[in-house]
């Protein structure tokens, strides 16, 4: 705090010229960490790329040239001024020479007048009341993703570049830790000092391909930081921009998405009634031509689309009529696949608008609008190019030159002992060249942020992800119409600011029965405006769940076009009893693509109850996993053939379905996927396995997903999505004995798993293991020893986990074990993880076996029972060498192999040895120190201690 105080002494100071302070100081920091310190303390607020200190004034000749310097040249409303300061004489020649060439180059792409300024919008009263509630709710999740970053951050390696285009270079690494997000998000890459803008572009077990702008270094090693800090920064930023209101923002549209519409004192006479043109109501069902009608209308409207119900066709429909009318439109979304799909169904239905810049694409986009026929001539960076041409070849050749001269400055600084003259000069030269080349570049990039904003302005349609409404090139632009679908995946705020980009002619998209926004703060602000999507904070959902009936603006698509009748009877009965779904004539004749010997009904319930599997999580994380699930899931996956043609494995753990995914590299096929259930909200395939990965075992509570009966509840919406996905065949694996104790058929959840089991096939696990070609097959226990000796012969590396039992098997493996290649350098080829008593005791078994030069490891606790011997992977209900190991299950697949070991090897942290490693001694007891894997908090807790002597201390000090 005193060094960020020292610096705005004497007024403000640039972002760049503030962290520089921090860093000369000795103090590392990102925008974040800085801009919730400064919020919080009250010490700056930030203003387009300037700390301003707060109650500091400038004088009114300062005033005046800011003003000035905001609106003349190449910098427009809305795009921050650039700060210059008095400097060297040379410097100021600099400048003013890169100021002309942008200048020079801003008239010929037609740039050289000031951009309009919009009026200020509207600002109701309560607004400034609302937005600073907003603004607080921001603070609370800000500074619980800061908190959290030393579990979030992914340490990554082994980066290669994999591929390369004009605009950006792809990256692939090998994570360190769990990813837990979805393809299509963006994120930063710390490299030292440096922080990258990037986006994962595919996560595939522990390997993620990361897209980089085309000049990034491209390095060994990195970190990845997926927390978002910097969005919802930008989105506070933005709000305290508007807590009186702004140029393009109006405020009253903003409060009308969120705010629960009030009786009116008089009956209201209902919209004027739009009529669609023949040509408009082509494709469209009554229920959906009805739902563009009432969106053509001024006000808001809320379409509530359920699985399969057509929303995209409907939302796609209401553009292309706004489009043909005339209107200016915003079509956003949460994510960049939920708004590709709806691009790309806009450019099915009207071709004519992917022609002349009619629509624009801002974002990085999927393959799914990439490989459409319009797709890539509608990126704004690629119209920018196609219409600035001079100006982007110019931009790239200037990028290249301050790279070289960068580079060759390098080159003089490590030269050895004082530089020559001749070197001095040649520095001196570099030094100058450099400085007006990132003049140049940055009056460049301010140019190509104005041209990208000049065709934003032009185009009938504006394709964005809901985000880039707070960022620079749509600040402060308006539209005559605001669509935002996938809205309940949506933040109450975000939303908020969307819909101020319009003048209340707003459309909200979604389904409030599916998943709702992430957000990991718990404060009474951020459960109201971050937990919420617009559908719960403006009262929609209360009215429809609570109480009963359906707002007049209120359109609900209820003719179903994807489930086979019997899966849409039971997601229709557990989760849109308030409006019925109803399965068109059209799904029953339609013909089954995909066919596969145990999907023999539309409904299948595959129960692990008596399996006795067990739930466990990657070293101590919250996201759990279940290798008994997947070696399953892994047995009906080997007896799939080339009419398998369309399937997902879905789970709600990002853990389980990474293990899923490895499955795919040994008995995948085209057109097969594994992903969470978030990740695959608006997915959808012929057949879907879904993993309820929970047990009860191991990790012994349920986790709420599957106790919280709140018709809201996140449980509840996992499950509908879930299930909502299957076109043909439903198959659920659970052990029903757990999932389905407590509840009444007023609970969803309930419901849906009572009549899952009534309606459904059902198959043991048993059956499914018997119907695999003998990738997983199940070991009678006095097989156990004599196949786990000769998978051991066979193998270079073995791991196991054990809980804890007497290890009555472990001895007769000892000569195999000791057969294994010796360690290479530290990393042993072995490592048996042993659970000890409470005292530290290790059993006697694992004491033998380690004098024999066995690796044996404690740790408490040990939730799995496992071992990954070269390619197999083994697995138990009970400990696999106790004397009743309970069900034990053999899969040989080295994809899953690989990943299993991945998954459940102990990493080292801080003084904590991990797999591969060999464990101390207590320098008291002698006993062996036990790794403690106790989460707190929900985080992960690793520590290395001798339960005996430590333990004894703790005991003390708390006497």
């Amino acid at each position: 705090m005193k060094v960020v105080q020292r610096a705005l002494e004497a007024g403000p100071v640039s972002q760049d010229e503030l962290i520089t302070s921090l860093h000369q100081a000795g103090i590392r920091v990102d925008v974040g960490v800085l801009w919730e310190t400064c919020r919080i303390h009250g010490l700056a607020d930030l203003r387009g790329d300037l700390w301003v200190p707060r109650g500091w004034a400038a004088a009114v000749n300062e005033r005046c040239e800011a003003a000035g310097s905001a609106s003349a040249g190449v910098l427009g409303p809305g795009l921050p001024a650039q700060r210059t300061k008095a400097g060297p004489p040379t410097q100021d020649r600099v400048a003013r020479r890169a100021d002309a060439q942008v200048q020079r180059l801003a008239d010929s792409v037609g740039l050289g007048t000031p951009e309009p300024v919009p009026p200020v919008g509207p600002v109701p009263a309560g607004w400034n009341e609302v937005a600073r509630g907003a603004s607080r709710a921001l603070a609370d999740e800000l500074a619980k993703v800061t908190s959290r970053r030393t579990e979030t951050d992914v340490p990554l390696m082994d980066g290669q570049e994999t591929g390369q285009t004009a605009t950006r270079r792809l990256v692939r690494f090998e994570a360190q830790s769990e990813i837990g997000t979805a393809e299509g998000t963006s994120g930063l890459l710390i490299v030292q000092d440096l922080q990258i803008e990037v986006e994962v572009i595919s996560v595939f077990g522990a390997v993620v391909t990361l897209s980089l702008p085309s000049d990034a270094p491209v390095t060994r090693e990195a970190t990845l930081r997926l927390d978002m800090s910097w969005l919802l920064s930008a989105q506070s930023r933005r709000l305290w921009e508007l807590i009186d209101g702004g140029p393009g923002f109006d405020a009253a549209a903003a409060l009308t998405a969120v705010t629960p519409e009030k009786p009116a004192a008089t009956p209201t006479s209902p919209p004027a009634e739009v009529r669609l043109g023949s040509g408009e109501v082509e494709r469209l069902n009554e229920g959906q031509r009805r739902a563009v009608e009432l969106a053509l209308t001024h006000g808001v409207t809320w379409l509530w689309g359920p699985p399969g119900t057509g929303k995209t066709t409907t939302i796609s429909a209401l553009v292309a009529a706004l489009a043909a009318r005339g209107k200016r439109v915003l079509l956003a979304a949460p994510t960049n696949a939920a708004l590709d799909v709806a691009v790309t169904s806009l450019f099915d239905r009207a071709p004519q608008l992917a022609e002349n810049g009619a629509v624009v694409r801002l974002g990085q986009p999927t393959d799914k609008l990439l490989n459409h026929p319009a797709g890539g001539t509608v990126l704004v960076d690629v119209v920018a190019a196609q219409r600035g041409a001079v100006l982007a070849a110019e931009r790239v050749d200037v990028g290249q030159r301050l790279q070289q001269a960068r580079h060759d400055l390098a080159e003089l600084r490590r030269v050895k002992g004082p530089l020559t003259d001749e070197q001095q000069q040649r520095r001196s030269e570099l030094e100058s060249k450099a400085a007006e080349l990132a003049s140049l570049a940055e009056g460049l990039d301010r140019l190509l942020l104005q041209f990208r904003r000049k065709i934003c302005r032009e185009a009938t349609v504006v394709a964005a992800t809901a985000h880039q409404t707070v960022l620079d090139t749509l600040k402060e632009l308006t539209f005559d119409v605001v669509v935002l679908d996938e809205a309940s995946m949506t933040t109450a705020v975000l939303a908020m600011l969307v819909a101020g980009t319009g003048h209340g002619h707003t459309v909200i998209a979604g389904d409030f029965r599916q998943l709702p926004p992430v957000a990991v703060a718990d404060t009474p602000a951020a459960r109201e405006w971050l937990h919420k999507g617009p559908f719960e904070k403006a009262g929609v959902a209360r009215a429809v769940i609570k109480e009963g009936h359906l707002p007049d603006r209120l359109a609900a698509l209820t003719a179903q076009y994807r489930m086979r009748p019997a899966i849409g009877h039971v997601v229709s009965t557990a989760f849109y009893r308030e409006s019925p779904l109803i399965t068109d004539d059209t799904v029953l004749v339609r013909e089954r693509r995909s066919r596969i010997r145990w999907a023999s009904g539309e409904l299948v319930a595959l129960d692990t109850s008596r399996l006795a599997a067990r739930t466990a999580r990657r070293q101590g994380s919250t996201s759990r996993y279940n290798l008994m699930h997947a070696q399953v899931i892994a047995a009906l996956l080997g007896s799939a053939t080339t009419l398998t043609r369309d399937l997902a494995m879905i789970t709600p753990f990002t853990a389980q379905a990474r293990l899923l995914e490895s499955l795919l590299i040994d008995f995948g096929l085209d057109g097969w996927a594994s992903s969470t259930v978030h990740r695959f909200q608006g997915g959808e395939r012929d057949i879907v396995v879904y993993d309820t990965v929970d047990t009860g075992r191991g990790v012994a509570k349920l986790h709420s997903w599957f106790t919280d009966l709140d018709p809201d509840s996140t449980g509840t919406r996992l499950l509908n999505v879930a299930a909502s996905r299957a076109k043909d065949h439903l198959v659920v694996v659970g052990a029903f004995d757990q999932l389905h104790r407590t509840g009444s058929s007023a609970d969803p959840l309930w419901r849906f798993f009572a009549h899952l089991l009534d309606q459904a096939v059902h198959l043991s696990w048993q059956e499914a293991v018997d119907l695999s070609d003998g990738t997983t097959e199940h070991v009678p226990s006095t097989e156990v020893l004599p196949r786990l000796r000769e998978d051991i012969a066979n193998a270079t590396a073995v791991d196991m986990w054990l809980p804890s039992a007497p290890l009555v098997g472990l001895p007769k493996l000892l000569p195999a074990l000791r057969s294994l290649p010796a360690a290479h350098g530290e990393i042993q080829s072995n490592t048996i993880w042993v659970e000890p008593d409470g005292d530290g005791y290790l059993p006697a078994e694992a004491l033998h076996a380690r004098r024999e030069g066995v690796n044996i490891r404690p740790c408490t606790p040990i939730l799995e029972s496992s071992a990954v011997v070269g390619d197999i992977v083994w697995s138990a209900g009970a400990s696999l060498l106790g004397s009743d190991p309970g069900v034990v299950l053999r899969t040989e697949s080295p994809g899953f192999a690989d990943l299993v070991r991945r998954t459940q090897r102990r990493r080292r942290s801080a003084a904590v040895p991990g797999t591969g490693q060999l464990g101390d001694e207590c320098g008291r007891c002698q006993r062996m120190l036990v790794r403690l894997e106790l989460p707190r908090r929900g985080a992960p807790d690793v520590r290395y201690e001798c339960l005996s002597c430590d333990g004894s201390l703790r005991r003390g000090r708390r006497l």
